[in-house]
């Protein structure tokens, strides 16, 4: 996969992306999965890097979890660190088919191993905003962002009736 010309025009994510995605995939610290176009070569139009993390359960008041290994001030979350689309192919649907990957994915995975919420941080109040179009509630004094895993099955089993 060549990851040298990526560019979304986000500086952090593209330096991230060409010089680390790889090396945190292979070590496992990130799962990144990458859109290509169908039959195309294997330049990315985009991609999205998940990990699990552990979150403070002060920083969510009220939202469901499972306390990590017993303690009930920390619990397990599937965090979105990037989502990235190529410039040259942004607002044309390629981050909401991520995305939609991304929620379905965490329904499934979220329900089998006990992953309550999916977190993530948003660049800035566009993204914020197209996140809460998909369910997403702010948390961490709006920094922060989760989508409840009752949500993302709801979503899942709505796409799956639909289908």
């Amino acid at each position: 996969m060549r990851t040298l010309s990526f560019c979304c025009g986000v500086a952090e994510i593209d330096k991230w992306f060409r010089s680390k995605s790889l090396k945190d995939h292979d070590r496992r610290k990130h799962i990144v999965t990458c859109a290509h176009d169908a039959g195309a070569d294997t330049q990315p139009i985009g991609f999205y890097a998940l990990s699990t993390v552990i979150e403070e359960a002060r920083l969510l008041a009220g939202a469901p979890y499972i306390p990590f290994f017993g303690n009930p001030r920390y619990f397990p979350c599937l965090s979105m660190v990037y989502l990235a689309v190529a410039q040259d192919r942004q607002r044309q649907g390629v981050g909401s088919t991520m995305m939609v990957k991304v929620i379905l994915d965490f329904a499934d995975y979220g329900e089998q191993i006990g992953l309550p919420l999916l977190i993530l941080t948003p660049l800035n109040r566009a993204v914020a905003d197209f996140y809460e179009g998909l369910g997403f509630e702010r948390y961490r004094s709006g920094a922060g962002m989760f989508l409840p895993l009752q949500t993302a099955i709801d979503m899942r089993d709505q796409l799956r009736a639909a289908e």
